[in-house]
């Protein structure tokens, strides 16, 4: 009897062992490394202005490996008021693993995004799990004013977001020479004298300011009384 019973109990144990480890190396190969769950990580985060363009440097690491992430987004923002969000999306959708690589902005017609300038590169080095799960992703937008940097970075499996807040002062590096800004509403004014001019115009402007002040609150008025009767 116990001859006839072992054989059926090895083919069970067997049956049992394959639906177990089979979709587990299946869902392994999908994900690179083949662990539980891990949210993403940055490795680290470099804003560079080059000419008339600001660059964004991100190093991203899954150890879940790069084919974990779905999209990683960039937005500006204004004290708080939201300008322009860039978009590096991995696939299609959280159903796909069809690669598309897309970079992209919102609202589209701000133009800010230099799309031929960005660029991603996935690792390809097998040697560590820290190799095997970085990708590098590289945003490049025109100069604008902002005053923030907000990075997010999306997983397929739902985790909760990596996110990142850079402060940035935009307002000195979009000064230069005869160019003037103004920081509430982000405009430029080119103005076409030499820029020793401008200081001078800022200063005398700066003084009819403080005039101004003076006469609205009648400390003018106050100081010359007090000096006459002195």
């Amino acid at each position: 009897m116990r001859k006839i019973i072992l054989p059926f109990l090895l083919m069970f144990t067997t049956l049992v062992l394959c639906s177990v480890l089979v979709p587990l190396n299946a869902s392994a190969g999908q994900a690179g490394v083949g662990v539980i769950n891990v949210p993403p990580k940055y490795g680290y985060i470099r804003v560079e202005e080059q000419d008339n363009f600001i660059r964004v440097y991100l190093n991203i690491s899954d150890y879940n490996s790069w084919a974990d992430i779905n999209n990683v987004s960039v937005t500006l923002d204004n004290y708080g008021v939201r300008l322009s969000t860039f978009i590096f999306q991995q696939y299609t959708s959280l159903d796909s693993y069809v690669e598309i690589n897309e970079f992209s902005e919102t609202p589209e017609n701000n133009h800010l995004l230099v799309i031929e300038k960005c660029f991603f590169e996935k690792s390809n080095k097998k040697e560590t799990i820290d190799e095997r799960c970085d990708i590098a992703v590289r945003f490049v937008f025109q100069k604008t004013f902002f005053t923030g940097l907000s990075i997010v970075i999306n997983d397929r499996a739902g985790s909760t977001p990596a996110e990142a807040y850079i402060y940035y002062n935009s307002e000195e590096s979009m000064r230069s020479g005869n160019t003037i800004v103004i920081p509430w509403i982000g405009l430029r004014i080119t103005i076409d004298i030499p820029p020793y001019l401008v200081d001078l115009i800022a200063i005398v402007l700066g003084s009819i300011g403080v005039v101004y002040y003076l006469k609205k609150t009648g400390m003018l008025e106050k100081r010359r009384g007090n000096y006459e009767k002195v």
